[in-house]
């Protein structure tokens, strides 16, 4: 029958393929080419090597912001809109809260929010988070605890906040004391801090860790103290240390006298035109750079300031600025103002200044912070 002839002719057909790779090669490529002459088409997608998933920091635009830190340790972030230009001379906005001497203000500064914040404490711990992971406030809002964002103890006070765009090789992180000292570490040890933090700096009984700013060997560093005195030095002078030293002295300080601020002149100062004193009280004035000399380290240095007779003054800042910049002046209780540089006005060293703001100095207030407004370009706001 027909059916037998189809399972002979099957059976034999297995047989074979059982019996021959010949006839299994044949068959393979037979149905290899059906398949090719199917499903043959060109591959509509692409295998492409994996180079990692999205972070926080790649969905978080780069723009400009203003960081707030107070005295009781609190941190927000403002857009930096919410400051206006104003006159020399005006009271100014609130910046934040200002319902007990805790909120009062210790920094304020313009960054980017891609940007690292080298966050360091009166006992010399270090500490690193990105701008955009300070959580936002409103211009009176207080913050939020610093320990909640940063696992910094509740005893210790952040003295020092820098923003960090990138930890170069040939760049160096100044720190300072209160008393006097200073040291130069490679900004790359800072590169890979942990949460807990890295230990910068050894302390002597009584002092406290106050500034940390960056420089390289063609700068120069300028010193002021709260009784007006200044002293420029090179910073190559400063030999490199490790993060536990302790450092050498800046400058001799008179009896009762502290530091009252540290600044870099990029450069050897080709840059900077002008050095801006202002005072707790509210006076300032923009010195030629020219007028402050490089010497030696640890020497008594220069008059910077002179003050008002009759007035209890002390130098609340000694700011290297250019005639185009803007800054913001903070009081301890709170009350910003943003201005430019060039409304306030040239004098010499030994000159008493102008009024920059006013200060309710009746009630205890004073200018705590100076900080210059950044100047970006349009690509980098992305």
């Amino acid at each position: 029958t027909d059916e037998k002839k189809t399972l002979e002719s099957s059976r034999k057909t297995l047989q074979d393929l059982m019996d021959s790779d010949t006839s299994v090669r044949k068959v393979m490529v037979r149905e290899f080419k059906e398949l090719k002459e199917k499903f043959g088409v060109e591959r509509k997608s692409k295998i492409q090597i994996d180079e990692g998933g999205l972070d926080d920091i790649d969905l978080v635009e780069n723009a400009r912001n203003v960081i707030v830190v107070t005295r009781g340790g609190y941190i927000k972030r403002m857009p930096l809109q919410t400051f206006e230009n104003q006159g020399r001379g005006t009271r100014g906005k609130k910046g934040t809260s200002n319902s007990s001497s805790n909120d009062e203000v210790l920094h304020c500064f313009s960054c980017n929010d891609h940007d690292t914040l080298l966050m360091t404490t009166q006992r010399g711990i270090a500490y690193g988070l990105r701008a955009f992971q300070v959580p936002t406030g409103g211009r009176t809002a207080k913050g939020v605890p610093i320990p909640s964002v940063l696992p910094v103890k509740t005893d210790d006070v952040v003295t020092s906040v820098l923003p960090v765009v990138e930890f170069s090789e040939n760049e160096y992180c100044v720190l300072a004391t209160k008393k006097g000292w200073i040291k130069k570490t490679p900004l790359k040890a800072f590169e890979n801090m942990t949460l807990r933090g890295l230990t910068i700096a050894s302390l002597a009984e009584g002092d406290s860790l106050k500034w940390c700013q960056k420089c390289t060997d063609k700068d120069d560093i300028l010193i002021g103290t709260t009784s007006g005195m200044a002293s420029r030095f090179e910073a190559s002078t400063l030999r490199p240390t490790g993060r536990t030293s302790r450092g050498v002295r800046a400058m001799k300080l008179k009896k009762d006298d502290t530091l009252a601020d540290v600044n870099i002149l990029h450069g050897g100062g080709g840059n900077a035109d002008f050095v801006l004193a202002v005072t707790e009280n509210g006076y300032g004035k923009r010195i030629k750079t020219e007028e402050f000399k490089s010497r030696a380290r640890g020497g008594v240095g220069v008059m910077a300031m002179k003050f008002k007779k009759g007035l209890d003054d002390s130098v609340s800042c000694l700011r290297v600025v250019s005639e185009d910049d803007e800054i913001l002046v903070i009081t301890a209780k709170g009350v910003i103002v943003r201005q430019k540089v060039k409304a306030i006005s040239t004098q010499s060293r030994s000159a008493t200044g102008v009024l920059v703001q006013k200060v309710d100095v009746g009630s205890g207030d004073h200018i705590s912070s100076v900080s210059k407004v950044p100047s970006y370009e349009e690509t980098d706001l992305g």
